[in-house]
């Protein structure tokens, strides 16, 4: 895989995985969040390569019971994905 995730790779694990995914307000921001399985979280890792070798402050989420909740404007705009490109139809 290369360094850096594409708008396909994310789409596909996205639809693969049935993530669940909802849009909402960031502290004041239109976001979108998804709820990451913890028995995917291994292959959301391996996507999100080059985001965190990049970094020293890691990436913010929040463990709930059974999933990992991450704010997706960060991510997408790092990898210059664009977001209504992945999520489409329906919020999951």
């Amino acid at each position: 895989m290369a360094e850096h995730m594409t708008e396909l790779e994310l789409y596909k694990f996205i639809n693969t995985n049935s993530i669940e995914w909802h849009k909402a307000d960031n502290e004041g921001t239109p976001d979108i969040f998804i709820c990451v399985a913890i028995y995917v979280i291994d292959d959301f890792y391996k996507l999100l390569r080059g985001y965190i070798k990049g970094g020293d402050e890691g990436i913010e989420c929040r463990l709930m019971d059974g999933y990992f909740v991450f704010w997706m404007n960060d991510l997408c705009d790092h990898y210059g994905i664009e977001p209504d490109n992945v999520f489409t139809g329906e919020e999951q």
